[in-house]
């Protein structure tokens, strides 16, 4: 296991060991356990997969589906690692959860009123449950506007009059976007953008 100075957990460690064993890149783990590219490169950050994942990581690892729980339960109670979130620069908060059943989000005019979708990396506080144990209450999260979304991302969905809803992408066509979030899939209409967590870690209380 890392020092503790790198501020890694040992799941985190874990994958980037066996990947370094294995002599692959990022894109041939993903290939070959059916994992999107970018979530694995997540996890490889500080993210953490959502259940349906542990049994092709546990296969991955060589390790039980019980041993993963393990991991990502012991990674989830860890305060997070400050140098993480400071490779994203200064992020402004922005957004605030309405109906944490749905994950659904409110952004408020700025700009002077004239937008309430960023532009450039921001970040949200997690406060629903409908993502977990991937992002966990309490958890932030930093968005990237410049990352492409695509199928099995965690993203943030805008839609028209400031309203946003959290979940995995499962379709993206024209203004109409499809997320899974808390076992159920929901169609989200008048859709202006879709933004990738591109780095989540818990906040110390």
């Amino acid at each position: 296991m890392l020092s503790s100075k790198t501020g890694r957990s040992r799941f985190a460690q874990m994958l980037t060991t066996e990947q370094t064993k294995r002599g692959l890149t990022d894109r041939e783990v993903a290939a070959q356990y059916d994992w999107v590219q970018q979530t694995f490169s997540r996890w490889k950050m500080g993210s953490l997969p959502r259940q349906h994942m542990f049994a092709s990581i546990a296969s991955f690892l060589n390790i039980s589906t019980d041993m993963v729980a393990e991991l990502v339960e012991e990674a989830s109670a860890s305060t997070g690692n400050t140098k993480l979130s400071a490779a994203y620069g200064p992020t402004r908060v922005h957004g605030k959860v309405t109906d944490r059943k749905a994950g659904k989000y409110v952004f408020e005019a700025f700009n002077q009123g004239r937008k309430r979708i960023p532009e450039g990396r921001y970040a949200i506080l997690v406060d629903t449950r409908v993502m977990e144990p991937a992002l966990l209450v309490g958890t932030k999260a930093w968005l990237d506007p410049a990352v492409w979304p695509k199928p099995g991302n965690e993203v943030m969905v805008h839609a028209k009059g400031g309203v946003a809803w959290l979940g995995r992408l499962v379709s993206l066509a024209e203004a109409l976007a499809t997320i899974e979030a808390g076992g159920k899939e929901m169609t989200i209409r008048d859709v202006e953008a879709v933004h990738v967590i591109v780095l989540s870690e818990r906040v110390a209380k």
